[in-house]
């Protein structure tokens, strides 16, 4: 029985067999518990309770006076009205959120959204695991905080996010990537989601706006059209190093992007209030905004989208020293890079754990 419970719960510390009961269920106890109250705080407070989902409705509902906003997207009403509804969400993020807030919001999110992909990418990954794509979009529908807690649980409970060698009672599961399946996960990033996020940003147009809702879908499409350029199977050398510069390019991009918004407002405390512990009181929907409510919904949506995934890389430590380490930096390099780059940093780290003994070795190609 203890040879069971260990091959399905990863203790994440090196600590001794008495502790493990507790590790067997804190994965269980925790993330299940981040969705459950995301869902409450996320979907009824911030989306219904406080009337967003009205002020949307009211630009949004087919039969209403036209708007801007309101666009044959696809030319089918219940998809249209629910694009509406995404860029007006959206459209009010952007042009209320400080350029300090955007810089901070937008780097983590997608980090956290390659991390699937990443993992997806890796040989022999468990089935939950391998459809990133799902992931994605239902980020997109259900939102990052209140999807990746439950994501961050099967990284965990598979024993993906472990770093504990296969001669441990609870091995990690395998972890080469090749180099096919690596510099297709880095093409798809930058073509299927930096590139769509510049041109969001930048242009601020409706269409664009409703073309970047499809970002996973984009990001999996860039995916496929590098494995037909470049089949994996004719590029079986280790993907080590490609990973490594996917992640390092996550790092310095977050970082700069921290560094020139951030770092000019880290010594005004009301400026820094207002950007991320803005209060709304969701109890009186007359007495918010559409821009509040958005602000509100997506502040926790980061808490806890984000906040799941730095909790699941934990897991990550393979002692009770790293586990401090991994703790310590996200202190210091949360406030000095930015929490996107604190998280890309941890995931070097563990790429360099996992394979940097491997730049020269073939691995099998991916057939999934």
């Amino acid at each position: 029985m203890k040879l069971l419970t260990r091959n399905f719960f990863p203790c994440p510390f090196d600590l001794s067999d008495r502790f493990r009961p507790l590790d067997v269920l804190l994965p269980l106890l925790i993330f299940p518990f981040l969705t459950f109250t995301a869902f409450h705080i996320i979907v009824h407070q911030s989306l219904f309770q406080s009337g967003l989902q009205f002020k949307i409705s009211a630009i949004c509902e087919p039969d209403l006076a036209p708007h801007p906003y309101r666009l044959p997207y696809t030319s089918i009403t219940n998809v249209d009205t629910l694009l509406c509804g995404l860029v007006v969400f959206f459209h009010a993020l952007i042009d209320t959120a400080s350029t300090a807030c955007l810089a901070v919001l937008f780097p983590a999110f997608s980090i956290v959204a390659l991390i699937p992909f990443l993992e997806a990418a890796r040989d022999r990954r468990p089935f939950a695991l391998r459809m990133p794509t799902a992931i994605g979009v239902l980020i997109q529908l259900a939102s990052a905080g209140v999807i990746m807690p439950l994501y961050a649980l099967l990284l965990v409970i598979t024993r993906t996010a472990s770093l504990r060698p296969s001669t441990t009672p609870t091995p990690s599961p395998p972890s080469k990537i090749n180099r096919g399946n690596a510099e297709a996960l880095l093409f798809g990033l930058i073509l299927g989601y930096i590139l769509p996020t510049i041109l969001m940003l930048s242009f601020a147009r409706p269409t664009v706006t409703a073309v970047w809702q499809g970002v996973p879908l984009l990001v999996a499409l860039a995916i496929l059209v590098h494995k037909i350029i470049r089949p994996p199977s004719r590029l079986v050398q280790s993907g080590h190093p490609t990973v490594v510069v996917t992640l390092a390019f996550s790092f310095l991009l977050s970082a700069l992007l921290h560094v020139v918004y951030v770092w000019p407002v880290l010594t005004d405390t009301a400026a820094l209030r207002t950007i991320f512990a803005q209060v709304v009181d969701v109890s009186d929907p007359a007495a918010t905004t559409l821009a509040d409510g958005v602000l509100e919904f997506i502040k926790w949506d980061f808490i806890f989208g984000v906040g799941s995934m730095v909790l699941a890389t934990f897991w990550m430590a393979d002692s009770l020293l790293s586990l401090v380490g991994i703790i310590v930096w996200y202190g210091i390099a949360s406030i000095a890079v930015g929490p996107a780059a604190a998280i890309a940093g941890v995931l070097l780290w563990r790429e360099r754990r996992l394979n940097g003994k491997s730049q020269v070795e073939k691995v099998p190609q991916k057939m999934e």
